[in-house]
């Protein structure tokens, strides 16, 4: 199994499916993510610690939906946690290849 096959495995034995939205151009997707480091206390740059739920997204599963790359301001909605506003997106790669983000919600 690649990597990125592994990658998608894991998205789909962990995660949920959720609407992605981006209002603003008119996107509205039914994805699959799963929870990452769910209910951490993430650090900001100002070091500061703040309450956010982060999810883990395949590129490839936006690709065939063709949804772009998530960004700052597009919503989540979650049946378990409501709607959730994207405030930060980091590239997840591996040896060059990019997999999937990483969404932070606030």
């Amino acid at each position: 199994m690649s990597l990125k096959a592994a990658f998608k495995f894991v998205i789909n034995l962990q995660g949920h499916e959720v609407r992605l939205q981006r209002t603003k151009d008119g996107l509205d997707v039914t994805i699959k993510m799963a929870p990452s480091n769910y209910f951490r206390f993430t650090e900001t740059v100002e070091e500061l610690n703040v309450k956010g739920n982060e999810y883990v997204i395949s590129k490839d599963d936006l690709d065939t939906l063709s949804f772009p790359k998530p960004r700052r301001g597009d919503t989540i909605i979650d049946n378990d946690s409501g709607v959730l506003t994207i405030k930060r997106v980091v590239e997840m790669r591996s040896l060059g290849e990019l997999l999937g983000y990483r969404v932070r919600t606030g």
